[in-house]
């Protein structure tokens, strides 16, 4: 294992006298300029980076202080990499509540702030403190809560030292990529009259890169309230990847009437009601879900978790067959409906700041189950459909209890759409009626035609594979309102169709489709004289159970 010593050595031996002068001048160091003093072998930073590698993450942590101080400044890069190398390695997923993990990030963060002041140049702050300080802001911690690490940042805000000043707004980098605007929004009114050439790029710079993770609107409310007083170097790194027309304008309308007559910028519409919320800490929506207020949370929380969301989807988009707005809808959904996921569980969630990685977590897991059962359904063998004549060998009530439990265990495990899907199919199965047109009713659900054909196909795949699994003689686990649905349909089969459609109904609310639906249906009377999924005048659902578990059947072959 290497010391300090033979790192600082090893990077003397690499020294470059040609590379030494460009860094000096680059970096600014002569009188009366910011890196005024500082000294350089000349290494370019991913030779840095090499000897990080070199050393390791297990360098000794008693060891980083000597690089920390040392006079050289790739040292001293060296020393801030090791730190960041080390947190990361305890910020995965799988540590983020690790309580030994906890302990050592705490450790590494208190460090790090003891020697802030070492990183005496934008490099050695930049490459650093939004992969230490800024994770660390949105993750678990022993040290304090929200209020604490608010306190912490304040503190190097307030600090005479530029550098200082510089990574309590660059921290922000990695909140704004993890969804969390707050943080950058704060401390850059903080710094928005800072004097530092420095400040109004890196302010500028943090504002630009939390409008492009986390929303463009927000991007666009700060600067409507803030772009007459914002100096003119902050101003263009922020609106860099905007339009050229719409940076134009705000370089322009750089004063307050300009903007007040405006609102945001010439001819565009108020900002989304989202907005002003967009600062509330994670922990308070958890408090939201909690007093009932699910609604508001669903797009809140949509648009700051954004990114992070897509990104999973990203890493599944291959395996899927949904666009991501399908799926992210479904996901909610399924959240809110889902008797294993359901928002109750909220409450056994020790730490309210722990939500985001439930959350993701949660996402993640759904994206995983999704996509097995999608690869599963279009890869299954046809011969798994077929039926044999063993089937007639079941009495009538072995065949209604597997119809009730199918039917049941279908309605607790399909997604919503799914479920919908499966109660339209089996109620104009049972009135003998003309079935509304797919295409039609995939456009009132709001989904592509393929996306309604492929949840078709899954909900035809899944049916079959519950049905056979009954036929082995397997007990498929039930919650206790769907045992108390497949008790209700065994009881009473003369009552299936009401059941049924008291089921759909209710699915149809979940989904936000109602009127959509309703509509359809009224144009389907319109059309062909007949309410789809009313009982026709020749009360045909009265049917048999031989008649409904041949019908049943012929649903599952395609």
């Amino acid at each position: 294992m290497m010391t300090a010593r033979e790192i600082i050595g090893y990077m003397e031996s690499l020294r470059n006298e040609e590379q030494r002068r460009i860094l000096m001048r680059f970096f600014k160091t002569g009188p009366r300029e910011y890196g005024e003093g500082d000294e350089f072998f000349g290494l370019k930073v991913p030779q840095t980076r090499e000897v990080v590698k070199v050393a390791g993450v297990d360098f000794p942590m008693e060891e980083v202080p000597e690089l920390l101080m040392n006079r050289w400044h790739e040292v001293r890069l060296c020393g801030f990499l090791i730190l960041v190398a080390k947190f990361e390695k305890l910020a995965t997923k799988r540590l983020e509540n690790d309580s030994e993990a906890i302990k050592k990030r705490d450790e590494i963060v208190q460090m790090y702030l003891q020697y802030a002041e070492r990183a005496n140049n934008w490099d050695l702050v930049d490459l650093s403190v939004h992969k230490i300080l800024g994770h660390w802001l949105l993750l678990p911690s022993n040290l304090g809560d929200r209020d604490y690490k608010i306190k912490v940042v304040d503190e190097l805000a307030a600090s005479p030292c530029l550098w200082k000043q510089r990574m309590s707004i660059v921290c922000s980098w990695k909140t704004s990529q993890m969804g969390d605007p707050s943080w950058c929004l704060r401390y850059a009114k903080i710094h928005l009259h800072h004097p530092h050439d420095l400040m109004h790029k890196a302010v500028g710079w943090m504002l630009r890169e939390m409008g492009k993770r986390c929303s463009m609107d927000l991007l666009r409310e700060f600067l409507r309230q803030h772009a007459h007083e914002m100096p003119r170097t902050m101003l263009r790194y922020a609106i860099e990847k905007m339009s050229e027309s719409e940076r134009k304008e705000w370089m322009a309308g750089n004063r307050r009437d300009r903007l007040h007559d405006y609102g945001l910028r010439p001819n565009q519409k108020p900002v989304p009601v989202i907005s002003p919320f967009a600062g509330i800490p994670t922990p308070d929506f958890v408090e939201m879900i909690l007093k009932g207020n699910d609604e508001a949370m669903f797009y809140l929380l949509h648009q700051r978790l954004n990114h992070q969301l897509r990104e999973r989807y990203n890493a599944y988009q291959h395996q899927l067959y949904d666009d991501y707005e399908d799926v992210i809808e479904d996901f909610y959904l399924y959240l809110r409906e889902s008797g294993r996921y359901p928002y109750q569980a909220l409450r056994r969630i020790k730490s309210k700041n722990a939500f985001e990685t439930w959350l993701l977590n949660t996402f993640r897991n759904y994206l995983n189950n999704r996509a097995k059962e999608e690869n599963r359904a279009l890869f299954m063998s046809f011969d798994e459909h077929k039926w044999h004549e063993s089937d007639e060998s079941f009495s009538d009530e072995q065949k209604l209890l597997v119809c009730s439990q199918l039917i049941a265990y279908a309605l607790q495990v399909f997604y919503p759409r799914g479920r919908f899907i499966f109660l339209r199919s089996l109620l104009t199965m049972l009135n003998k009626q003309k079935a509304l047109p797919n295409t039609e009713v995939a456009k009132a659900l709001g989904m592509s035609d393929i996306s309604y054909r492929v949840t078709l196909h899954h909900m035809k795949c899944n049916l079959a594979k519950f049905r056979q699994r009954l036929l082995r003689g397997e007990s498929l686990r039930l919650d206790e309102q769907h045992q108390q649905m497949a008790q209700c349909i065994y009881g009473d089969f003369e009552h299936l169709y009401p059941t049924l459609l008291m089921y759909y109904t209710q699915t149809v609310n979940t989904l936000k489709c109602a009127e959509n639906i309703k509509k359809l249906r009224l144009q389907h009377y319109e059309a062909t004289g007949i309410m789809a999924h009313e009982p026709d005048l020749n009360d045909s659902t009265n049917t048999t159970i031989k008649a409904f578990w041949n019908k049943l059947n012929k649903l599952l072959i395609y």
